[in-house]
């Protein structure tokens, strides 16, 4: 009996020892066990992409004919009756026989290749994210693969000769001397655009833009005028370029965004060097309004983020 008594004492002190140690804990804990409350602790939350982002395109550049010019000056005999003949006193073609006619500085029928076009670059938005209603702008570094250029200039008659014999001179037959060339291109873009808001995961843009240009010229030749066999020395040169843009962005993800775009864009111009390949000075060949519109698919790729770092306080439980 007196055993049982002591166990029973014992057993009461030391279920009064457990519940004043749990009371202290708790409190030391800073709140209540039976309210499920602690101390809040600081967690980082991130915001969404930031407003910046990277960019690469490709797309199909559909070239528009050029206007190309290139001067024609043929040489005549004065006195020519119209079958090579009359007109020398003394029998040959003097110096002051010979008369210089302008035919024409126009090239026709122009045509330049279409051709493949990458271009890379950056870009950020200030609305307020990189899909949604705003302006952004972007600065592009592009190429645009090598074109043939094609074309039909004035007709070249060289002449006669000074002391070519009368009889002996014939006009040549007027035969087609067609003039080919290619061209490469770079650019350098500053482009601005207007995003009209976000439609679902669609958000429709314009644009236009703004730069230069470096145009590489190959050499210039003709073909089917025995009179025409040198080439004329190419050039390099920059020129200014302009473009006009139109598209949709489809929202992949947060940060990446597939971009289908229209661009109307003018690469500016560019003319040939003057001395061709035999050391003759000739007049330039000279290349306006290389212009395209062009197809174009791209990934706008967001970095970093809107709200770095903020600091909430969340509730344990």
């Amino acid at each position: 009996m007196k055993f049982t008594l002591k166990a029973g004492i014992a057993l009461t002190a030391l279920s009064g020892a457990v519940a004043m140690a749990g009371s202290s804990f708790a409190a030391d804990l800073g709140g209540s066990i039976k309210d499920g409350y602690v101390q809040p602790m600081p967690q980082v939350s991130r915001g969404p992409a930031g407003p910046c982002y990277f960019r690469a395109d490709v797309g199909y550049s559909v070239s528009q004919d050029p206007e190309v010019k290139w001067p024609v000056n043929n040489r005549e005999f004065a006195g020519d009756t119209g079958d090579g003949y009359g007109g020398a006193p003394n029998g040959i073609i003097d110096a002051d026989e010979i008369t210089s006619l302008f035919v024409t500085d126009a090239v026709s029928n122009t045509s330049l290749d279409n051709t493949w076009f990458g271009q890379v670059g950056a870009g950020c938005s200030f609305g307020s994210g990189s899909s949604s209603r705003g302006l952004r702008g972007e600065f592009m570094l592009g190429r645009h693969g090598d074109r043939k250029l094609d074309g039909e200039p004035g007709f070249y008659l060289p002449g006669p000769d000074v002391g070519t014999p009368v009889p002996g001179y014939v006009p040549d037959p007027e035969l087609e001397d067609p003039l080919h060339s290619n061209i490469t291109s770079y650019s350098a873009m500053v482009n601005a655009y207007y995003d009209l808001g976000q439609f679902g995961r669609v958000t429709p843009y314009v644009g236009a833009g703004m730069g230069i240009s470096y145009n590489i010229l190959d050499e210039v030749y003709f073909t089917d005028n025995p009179a025409l066999t040198n080439r004329i020395d190419g050039n390099r040169d920059i020129s200014f370029a302009w473009a006009l843009m139109a598209g949709i962005g489809y929202q992949v993800s947060d940060r990446a965004i597939l971009d289908f775009g229209y661009r109307y864009v003018d690469l500016g111009s560019i003319e040939s060097g003057r001395v061709d390949s035999a050391g003759f000075v000739n007049p330039a060949v000279e290349i306006d309004d290389l212009a395209a519109h062009e197809f174009k698919v791209g990934l706008r790729y967001s970095f970093g983020s809107s709200d770095c770092c903020t600091q909430q306080y969340v509730p344990m439980k």
